[in-house]
């Protein structure tokens, strides 16, 4: 009980402001406003006891102290403490304790509050140049000692033991002060290598995994495409069954794949993921993902937009889409309730001209154990129990990616639990009436298709290349259209696919990313320089294992019309050609 209420009082010296700051500036935030309020303490309890005894010399401190403070209070309200400011205080507190050195206080002794001073000046402002304003008032001490000075009225006398006590009592303050720095300096620097660690094992993990879904993913795209052939043949029941079970295990390993990947991945402020985009049917089609799955038929999904959303608003789609297919997924996977269900609310929170700041809630009758009751409370204040028990519900919940996502935006991502539901809860901004980079890109597309007045091409007709430096995969697309199109060329690079594409004219291009000599980006880039003197214009597909959002970008950013990420269907890769083909 004592604890806590000890607990409450400190917390109250660390403001709103602050509490997402790092330890070190609320260490610092907080040994100043103590500082600060036993200042005032000392020298009003000083003050007040000068003018009960009518010694208006020694009442000069309620001056000094109304200065500080008025500093203290201009300074501390703006968002962000500066160098001056702790100039400024560490000065009048450095002449508020040589004021009471001279004069020694109401009492006589208060000049022995100085060896104080040392500890407070390294700690606020750091080794260097708190170990200066330490030493300037030690060397104001031993000046004062050394000159004879004969003492008035109003000035304290000192015995040569005092005197020695004092002086060896501030060198063994600024000692300890300093040891307690040097020991901070190297607890936090040991902190920043250990987070620089984990960001490098990070990105270690990340390019692990990258290259791994692009080594299981090409020759799942060739599993899955020869199941689909065969399921097309004549078979006996038997094999039938062998390949729709072979076809089922394919497809679970593929959902594994992707959700290694995606998971894996943080988000990132790319503006080339900033699109023009219908909040309602990027929901709806997350929503459509889990629902078609007959292992959540008995989930029953709402979906409710306020009435003032934009049809069509500009963000990150990607964003969104990846926070909820994180929370749908993580809710599905947690939810022990027989009949589940996930309501999805978004309202806007302001009518800002040109600004959609929207509001996001999911309801569902998910339980999730909290522990209420802890043995350490004395220990913690209330706020740092829920921040301890809102980590263990996001750790619980795997929700550590969407929690960093929502944060990147500097918003707060809120979990509310009671006995019978679950409430998630964020915000994010958004704009209306603007083009995207990408609708910028595809009306330009457009403008140079309509310029060239391209007519449609028959697919069987069509005079296709193919850059694909793997020959088994060059086998299994070529076997996926074969029948379709009329003409295949192969390229093993990108060098030689732009060398054929300067000697024959293709209607389509089918263009890998990851080639020797030169790359997909690359040779699209060439490409399309190519194109610029010759006022023409040829579809380019990119298809290729990279799978994360940016991979997509990128390939539009560098030219390319279309992007299919394997493992994908035949009939997937054949729509789409026969789409930028007509």
């Amino acid at each position: 009980m004592l604890t806590s209420f000890f607990n409450k009082i400190i917390s109250q010296f660390i403001s709103d402001r602050e509490d997402k700051a790092d330890m070190d500036s609320k260490t610092k935030t907080l040994l100043l406003n103590i500082t600060n309020f036993l200042f005032f303490i000392t020298v009003l309890a000083q003050g007040i006891i000068s003018l009960i005894h009518e010694n208006l010399i020694l009442a000069a401190p309620l001056l000094i102290l109304a200065i500080a403070f008025s500093i203290n209070y201009y300074f501390s309200s703006r968002d962000e403490q500066d160098l001056r400011f702790q100039n400024v205080f560490l000065l009048i507190l450095g002449l508020t304790f040589c004021f009471f050195i001279i004069t020694g206080g109401s009492t006589g002794l208060d000049g022995y509050w100085s060896i104080f001073f040392p500890l407070l000046t390294i700690t606020i402002s750091g080794r260097k140049r708190g170990s200066y304003w330490a030493l300037a008032l030690f060397a104001f001490i031993i000046v004062y000692f050394i000159l004879p000075i004969q003492p008035t009225g109003w000035m304290n006398t000192y015995t040569l033991e005092q005197k020695l006590f004092l002086s060896s009592s501030f060198i063994l303050a600024f000692f300890v002060g300093y040891t307690f720095q040097f020991i901070r300096s190297e607890v936090f620097l040991e902190k920043d290598r250990q987070i620089l660690e984990s960001e490098n094992q990070n990105r270690a993990q990340e390019s692990l995994i990258n290259k791994l879904s692009y080594q299981i993913r090409t020759p799942l795209n060739n599993i899955t495409g020869i199941l689909e052939m065969l399921e097309n043949s004549v078979m006996s029941d038997q094999q039938r069954d062998y390949i729709n079970t072979i076809h089922a295990s394919t497809n679970n390993l593929v959902d594994v794949v992707n959700n290694l990947v995606f998971s894996s991945k943080t988000f990132s402020h790319d503006p080339e993921n900033i699109t023009s985009f219908n909040l309602y049917t990027t929901l709806n089609n997350t929503i459509r993902l889990f629902s078609a799955k007959p292992a959540h038929s008995r989930t029953r999904f709402n979906l409710s937009l306020s009435a003032d959303i934009p049809t069509s608003i500009t963000g990150n789609s990607i964003k969104i889409k990846q926070i909820f297919l994180n929370l749908i997924n993580s809710i599905l996977k947690n939810n022990d309730q027989s009949s589940k269900f996930i309501t999805i609310e978004v309202s806007r929170l302001d009518s800002m001209p040109g600004k959609v700041e929207l509001q996001f809630r999911i309801v569902t009758n998910m339980v999730v154990p909290t522990d209420k009751t802890r043995s350490d409370e004395g220990f913690y204040n209330h706020n740092d129990l829920v921040r301890i028990n809102h980590s263990r519900i996001i750790d619980l919940l795997d929700l550590g990616i969407t929690l960093k996502i929502v944060e990147s935006e500097g918003r707060t991502f809120s979990i509310l639990c009671d006995e019978e539901k679950t409430v998630f809860e964020f915000s994010s901004s958004f704009t209306e009436g603007q083009q995207s980079n990408s609708e910028s890109r595809d009306q330009h597309k457009e403008n140079t298709l309509q310029t060239h007045d391209k007519p449609g091409i028959d697919l069987k007709n069509a005079n296709i290349l193919l850059a694909e430096d793997n020959i088994s995969n060059q086998q299994i697309i070529i076997l996926y259209i074969k029948n379709a199109v009329k003409k295949i060329d192969v390229a093993f690079n990108g060098k030689e696919a732009l060398e054929k594409f300067g000697h024959t004219k293709y209607d389509l291009v089918l263009m890998d990313i990851q080639m020797p000599i030169m790359d997909g980006l690359k040779a699209t880039q060439k490409i399309r320089e190519i194109e610029q003197s010759t006022n023409s214009h040829t579809p380019i597909i990119a298809v290729t294992a990279n799978a994360f959002p940016e991979d997509k970008e990128r390939c539009l950013a560098t030219g390319m019309d279309d992007y299919i990420s394997k493992p994908f269907q035949p009939d997937e890769l054949l729509q789409l050609i026969k789409k930028h083909l007509s």
